[in-house]
Parts: C-alpha cells; structure tokens; sequence
C-alpha cells in the first residue's frame, strides 16, 4: 500500500513538473513556422571587460498561417567542462538554461505569411537589469529562443538557434590566465570554388563556362572575394599570418586565369561573351598579393575524387590532379610546400600508392577518415605517406553537426554563421584547457560566409594567440615532426557508395582509350611545333574535373560532366575531315581514280586512315595511311584506284580513322555512274558466256546422239 502511494505520489509530481520541464527544455515538435537569422553579435568572445552583449537578428514568417505575440529571449546555459559536453552543445541539442533574460517584443509582433520582423537584444553580464549572468571564463551554450502564437494554435517556441559563446574572462573579473604549455595552432585557409566550372577548352581558344556564377563570387562582396579580403586584412598580424597555411585548387585558379583573358558562357541558345574578365585579373591580383612569402598547399585538381581517378585506365590521369605544383607556381608566383596534398574524403589503396608515386609524403586528413580517430600525425600502414589529422573538435565546430534531438524550428548548426561561431569557441575551448599540443584547423572547404564574418573568425584567432592562450605553429613545423605512431585509412562501403559513379568513371575510360589512340596518331608539325600532349591536356584534365568531389551524390552532374568531356572529344575528332567532289562522278572507262580532300584543322600532324565503305559494286587499289600537315584546313587531294564491277548508279561511302581504328570527323559520299564494264567484269561476262555456249552444244550433241541410237 505505501508502495502504490509512492508510486501515485511520484506520478503526481512528473504531471505536475512536465510542463516546467518542456519550458526548460523548449524542444517542440512545431512544424517550421519562422526562419531566424543572428545578422550581429557583439563581441563574439567575453573578456573582463565585457559589460554587454549585443545581438540583432530577424526572423521571417515562412509558413502559411498569421503569427502574433512575436517574443525572443536569451538562454545562458552552465559553462562546459569537458569535450563530449561541448560536442553535444555544437550539435544543435539546446541546454538547460542556467541563466535567462526577459522576453522582449519583436517589431512588429504580428507577421503575415511571407513577411519578416527584427529584433535587438542588449543585455547586461553581470546579472542586473534583467540580464545574463557569466560567472566564470570558459565555453558557455547560448540559445536565442523566439516564441509566438501562430493561428489556429497556441503560443510555442517557432524558432531557435543555439551556439557557444566563449568567455576568456567573467565580466568584472580577472582574466583568465593563459596555460603554462598553450596549444599551438595551424590554420589551412581554403581558396576553392564550390564546384568546377569549364564545361570546354578548345586549344588556344576561348574558355566556355556552364554559366557565370563565378564572376559574381570574384567580385567585392562575393564569396571568393570574402576568403581573400578577409585573409588581407589581418595580413598584419605577423603571429596570425605564421600560423595560416592556404590550401588551393588549381582548378579554381586554372578557370580564373583563363576568364582574365576573356571567355564565353553556355547558354540554350548559344554561347555569349562573359562578363567577369576584370573580376578575375583583380582577384588574382589579390590573390599573388595575399600568399606572397605564405605558406601555400594544393588541393588535387578540381578536388577530384582519387579513389576513382586511381581506377581509370590504371590510374592514367592521377598525374594531372597531382603534378600541379609548377603550374600553382606560374599562376599565383609563390611555390607549394612540395609533397603535401590536402584531399577530400578517404583514399583506397590504389589511391594511396597512387600518391606516392606521384611525390606525395603528407596527407592532411579529416580525423574520422583513419582508423581510431586519429589525432597525432601517423604513418598510414602499408605506406610511407604521413597523416597529418585535423582538430576534430574544431572542424566539428566550423562544419556543424546536426543533432538528433534538435526540433524542426531549430536553426541547423551546420548553418555557416553559426559554424563560425562555434569553430572559434572551440578554439578558445583548447586554449582555456590547453587539453592538446598541436591544433590544425581546416574549415569546410568549400563553405561560404560573408567577408565581415570570415574576418571577424581569423581576428578571433589572431586575439587568442596574442593572448597567447594559444601560440603559433607554422604549417611546415608542424610537419616536421617524426609521426610516432601507424594509421590505417577507412574507406567503407558507405565511401564507395558516395564515390564517382561506376557510369562515369567507365565514359572516361572509354574518353581516355580514344584519347590514347589518338595521341598515338600524332605528331610534332615541323612548321606549326605544337606538342600533341598540350593539344590534348585541356581534355585530360576536363576528365579529372568528372570526378570532383563537388559533384553530390544522388545527382547527374557528374554524368552531365562526362557528357562535356565527350562533347569536347568529338569537337577534337571533328576537327580531320573528308570530302568528296559534289557532283556525281562517271567511271566512263569502266575504272577512273577516285578524288578525295582531306581536311587537318588540328596543329599537329596526324595519320590518317581512309576507308571506302558500301562499295559493292566497286573495285579499289590498295589505300595507305596517309599523313596530314598541319593546317586550317588546307586541301590534301589524293586518289583512289576505283573499278566498276557493274553498271549503273550508286553510291560509295569513304570515311578517315586513325590507323588505330579512332572514327576522325564524318564519312562523306560519293555518287558514280559507270556507262561501262570494266576489265573484270568484261572478262567475267565473256567466260559466263563460252561457259554457256560449251553447256548448250553439250546439250545438243546428247540429244542428237541419243536419236541416232535409236
């Protein structure tokens, strides 16, 4: 019986605490009613002098009822002690608020479907005035939490978004005092754009692009804009610009360079002059500017896909996504650090012994992709390549990681302003704890974030090292060191799964053989001295550009990718012609030569191959390849021994190939007449006829002996 009643009791209190529990909680299953957005927060990181915290935002009314009572407040949760509680903080979970602010009204309070309001919040630290109490330094979670009454329904939590805030010093009190033994910090800046661009490269012509996006992101205020603006204005601070390290793709540099001379854009009704040629003089102006005397890595071409790069004709165009760093060189004037390669996504085998083929000694690599997590730099097994992991806490913090618990009205915390926030709350999260010896940070490579807020992340940086809670570690110290330890690479049947499709991959073997077949047909023009593989090379490298790891899964832009390449191969094979005279020709004397022009618009040599093709009906010499000049298509007659078996009309298809089988250009026709028999047929219609002349007197004389026996 006091059993049942502790039971009842403990029943009565759970209903009568659940509703306290789900306002601390706030995690609602409310469908997405309100769009929030932080536009400012001031400062991003607390210090003893610290009195204020300033944060504007809006919020818009994107679903399909009116919404009133619009209110936002603040939520300060307890300080985070431990890595796990900050990784589950970053992940979007909001944390039980230790300390809150007043709701305050937004303007307007009522919102229409489609419209959108503002808000400012400015709140004291120190508790007072209705404000948020910070009573240590540390790693706090901070939620902006909006409340409104949608119709129909009553007043929720629509919207959310939670992020760290970190706090070198408590409002009012001493600052924190940095560690004996700081963590010492690597920065790997990412220059890449969001996917490849070229969709054709015809030798010393124009540059065609799928489109003019990229103009647009090189211009002042664009993305690639912002990651090098933001760089150049804290190119100042010595300490800061020791420890960053900037990755390239030279795909992206390649499309840049190739604009500043002027090119075309695809569109449905034919290509048109680009507009961003300026832009990409003055970016890579800006660009030389920023790295010169810096430390500068590749990134594979185009960020292909090695994995499935290695597997195309035995690994034939690794090569061309590797040995770029001569090239890097031309472009932007400062070298790479030779032998380091920062790639996407793990490698298998092939890949891995691709690398080293290739000169590669150092990997820098996401955490997950090695076996354990690796957070030391390691010897891949099987290997002499290097691992060098990044800070997985931090890349979590600059990436997001979405939460399983987070509600549908809840800002995602993969959102790139938020990523910013919570990368350098990380940061300052090593720096307080000085929990680890080397931090090497690489933001998501191909993020986008407005410049105000990529400066603001490095100036953070920059204040944690002169604090020097943190200290500085070039990219090539950091390498220096003898990894202690053995790695092994995962690439899981999840990898293969998300990698470059088999259909692609075997369209580019397909591209490659062709290619190969061609080259081979190929030679130096004495007059023209033009090098068959710098003919060749745009196409190569538009095969490794089918593998970018750019291209989603679950998409056909990759597909679509290939099917340029196979475009851009046609053009190239187009380019050796046949013709035939227009007029029908006459074989009068029964076997004439037959005249055929053939056309080379490529500046190379080539061998050509000329087959006659439905020619029933017609006899021809012996045909041998042929080797074309160089040209603009300069007319290369030659004639072909031809006799007519029969009389009468038809038509006779002749076609080029390279020796090795590679169809060149289109087949033309030819249309002939024969008035008379030829030789052979003269001959063989004579023997036809003694043959029927000895049958038929046979026939006779055994018919006549026959009558006379009886």
């Amino acid at each position: 019986m006091k059993r049942f009643a502790a039971v009842v009791s403990v029943a009565f209190l759970i209903v009568l605490l659940a509703p306290l529990s789900a306002a601390a909680q706030s995690v609602t299953d409310t469908p997405n009613r309100l769009r929030l957005d932080v536009t400012q927060m001031n400062p991003r990181v607390l210090t003893s002098t610290s009195t204020t915290l300033n944060i504007t935002g809006t919020v818009a009314n994107v679903g399909d009822r009116r919404i009133t009572d619009l209110q936002v407040k603040l939520d300060l949760g307890e300080r985070l002690g431990t890595e796990k509680q900050v990784r589950s903080a970053m992940s979007g979970t909001p944390a039980a608020a230790a300390t809150s602010t007043k709701f305050l009204d937004i303007d307007p309070g009522t919102l229409e479907p489609g419209q959108t309001g503002q808000f400012t919040i400015t709140v004291r630290l120190d508790g007072t005035a209705g404000g948020l109490r910070v009573p240590n330094a540390g790693v706090y979670p901070l939620l902006v939490n909006v409340n409104g009454t949608p119709a129909y329904g009553g007043q929720a939590r629509l919207a959310s978004l939670s992020l760290l805030l970190p706090v070198l010093g408590a409002p009012g009190k001493p600052q924190a005092q940095p560690p004996a033994d700081p963590s010492e910090v690597t920065v790997v800046w990412p220059i890449a754009d969001t996917r490849p661009r070229i969709v054709a490269a015809p030798f010393n012509g124009k540059v065609v692009l799928g489109e003019d996006v990229l103009a647009g992101d090189l211009r002042p205020g664009g993305r690639l804009d912002a990651l090098v603006s933001s760089a150049l204005a804290v190119r100042d601070d010595a300490q800061l610009s020791r420890s960053i390290c900037y990755a390239v793709d030279p795909d992206l540099l390649d499309t840049v360079d190739a604009m500043s001379h002027g090119y075309e854009v695809r569109t449905p009704t034919g290509n048109v002059p680009g507009s961003g040629a300026d832009a990409a003089k003055a970016w890579l102006g800006s660009l030389r500017q920023l790295v010169a005397n810096q430390c500068v890595i590749q990134m594979p071409y185009a960020d292909a896909d090695l994995s499935a790069l290695a597997g195309v004709r035995g690994g034939d165009l690794m090569a061309y996504a590797l040995n770029t760093a001569q090239h890097v060189q031309q472009l932007i004037g400062t070298q790479p650090l030779p032998g380091v390669l920062w790639a996407d996504g793990p490698l298998d085998s092939a890949a891995l012994t691709a690398l080293q083929n290739a000169g590669i000694r150092t990997l820098v690599a996401d955490p997950a992709d090695l076996s354990g997590d690796a957070e030391d730099a390691a010897t891949v097994k099987g290997t002499s390549l290097r691992a060098q992991p990044a800070d997985s806490l931090v890349a979590t913090g600059l990436a997001g990681a979405r939460g399983r618990s987070a509600s549908a009205a809840a800002t995602p915390p993969d959102d790139p302003a938020i990523g910013a926030q919570n990368g350098l709350a990380a940061l300052a999260f090593r720096g307080l704890t000085g929990s680890t010896g080397s931090v090497l940070v690489t933001p998501p490579r191909r993020w986008s974030l407005p410049e105000a807020e990529l400066t603001r992340l490095l100036q953070g940086v920059g204040d944690l090292i002169n604090r020097r809670m943190l200290a500085t570690l070039p990219l090539n110290q950091l390498l220096a060191t003898a990894p202690a330890e053995t790695t092994t690479m995962n690439y899981t049947a999840e990898d293969v799964a998300a990698a470059t499709p088999t259909s692609v991959t075997g369209t580019m073997s397909s591209i490659e053989a062709t290619m190969a077949d061609l080259r081979s047909a190929m030679a130096i023009d004495p007059v023209a001295q033009v090098d068959p593989d710098q003919l060749l090379m745009p196409l190569r490298y538009a095969l490794v550009r089918n593998t970018s790891t750019a291209w989603q899964p679950g998409t056909d832009a990759a597909e679509v990718s290939a099917a340029d390449s196979r475009t851009q191969l046609q053009a190239l094979l187009g380019q050796v012609t046949v013709d035939t005279p227009g007029v029908p020709i006459s074989l009068a004397s029964g076997s004439a030569p037959l005249p055929v022009f053939l056309h080379n618009f490529l500046p190379v040599q080539v061998n050509v191959r000329v087959t006659l093709n439905n020619s029933t009906g017609l006899r021809t010499g012996d045909i041998g390849d042929v080797l074309l000049p160089a040209g603009l298509g300069s007319n290369n007659k030659i004639t072909i021994p031809a006799e007519a078996l029969r009389a009468g009309r038809f038509s006779v298809t002749v076609a080029l190939s390279t020796p090795g089988g590679t169809q060149l250009g289109s087949p033309a026709r030819f249309e002939l007449r024969s008035n008379q028999y030829g030789v052979v047929t003269l001959v063989l219609t004579i023997a036809g006829g003694v043959a029927l002349v000895l049958l038929s007197g046979r026939q006779i004389y055994r018919r006549v002996r026959g009558r006379g026996k009886q």
